[in-house]
């Protein structure tokens, strides 16, 4: 990128756009050695406004471009361009044929979208670049236990009627908001000494605890709702939410996957069925044929599923579907700790 002094770019800027046009290259204008503007290609810029506005948080507020010396109202000619100055009297914008070809933005500016940028590029992906990625990180195997292994007890409602992973929130801030009890938490309560105290006692309080942990960057949850203590919305909606419910008796098995509190795949429904779209029960799942149609959003999800089929780890169709979300999502549960009893519960707050 070029450096030019701001008494040579204001004598020669029609010259300054033509080289910019001309070669795509940036040209930084400075003030006594030290960069105040840069004049770059429209489409450059256009391309740093995509991705900066794509990234989300940060702390550092968007420069603005500070007051400017005033510009006459109207196009202003630069030899073959016509300069339209904003209205802050700084930035600028260059059109030729009726085309933009080029933009003056502050230095400061500039730095800002392309720290911004910079963030959001690294997560992009072409269409075909990202199907093949997404095709490799399906053939990688789960991480840790997966949860694969718990569809079978699950399915008979042990030890839990209620699989919950939230992506977000720490698993003591999760818990707290289901209607945990804080003392529990703080004293490390863990599955197994409720199970003792079950023993000793005569009590049922196994079944109406909250058993939480972390894994692979997931809260993991598992309950029994048979009083509704834990059935409580998240305030605000974490990024990711997947819910996997269990009802022995009905034989119903379902499952929901929330993104930003937002339902991701719709209940499917025979014809003149009313539309619901409250979960999704696992019973239709058939190996072999992809349970997402392709413009669902959950479309991603079959390819993982067929993954798993074709690894042939398992042959019940729950623990199919539970390896593809293992693959499709890193989900995993701790195995010898749950069925130790080793993992921290806690019971309902006390009301």
């Amino acid at each position: 990128m070029d450096n030019v002094e701001l008494s040579d770019a204001i004598a020669d800027l029609a010259g300054l756009v033509g080289r910019v046009e001309e070669t795509g290259e940036r040209v930084c204008v400075t003030d006594g050695g030290e960069p105040t503007s840069v004049l770059l290609p429209a489409a450059e810029l256009a391309e740093l406004e995509h991705f900066a506005q794509r990234t989300h948080g940060g702390v550092r507020p968007r420069p603005g471009p500070g007051p400017g010396p005033g510009q006459p109202f109207g196009p202003d000619p630069q030899g073959p361009y016509i300069r339209y100055v904003h209205a802050d009297g700084r930035r600028m914008t260059f059109v030729r044929d009726r085309v933009v070809v080029a933009e003056l933005r502050s230095a400061a500016e500039i730095d800002w979208l392309e720290d911004r940028a910079r963030t959001a590029r690294q997560g992009y992906m072409p269409p075909k670049q990202a199907a093949a990625f997404e095709e490799f990180l399906a053939r990688q195997g789960p991480v840790g236990d997966g949860v694969a292994w718990i569809a079978g007890s699950w399915r008979c409602q042990q030890p839990f009627t209620k699989l919950e992973f939230v992506k977000g929130p720490t698993a003591e801030d999760v818990a707290l908001a289901y209607g945990a009890d804080a003392r529990d938490i703080a004293d490390g309560l863990l599955l197994h000494q409720v199970e003792e105290q079950d023993a000793r006692e005569g009590t049922d309080d196994l079944t109406r605890v909250l058993a939480f942990g972390e894994e692979n960057g997931w809260t993991w949850l598992g309950y029994h709702d048979f009083d509704h203590a834990f059935s409580r919305p998240l305030d605000p909606p974490p990024a990711q939410q997947i819910t996997l419910g269990a009802t022995m008796a009905k034989a119903i098995y379902a499952f929901s996957y929330f993104e930003d509190g937002v339902y991701q795949n719709p209940f499917p429904v025979e014809d003149g069925a009313e539309d619901r779209r409250d979960m999704y029960e696992l019973i239709w799942y058939t190996p072999g044929e992809a349970p997402f149609a392709p413009e669902a959003p959950l479309s991603f999800l079959n390819l993982h599923l067929r993954i798993a089929e074709k690894a042939g780890n398992w042959t019940d169709n729950i623990a199919l579907f539970f390896e593809g979300l293992e693959r499709a999502f890193g989900l995993a549960l701790p195995r010898d700790a749950i069925t130790s009893g080793n993992v921290r519960c806690a019971r309902p707050a006390r009301r």
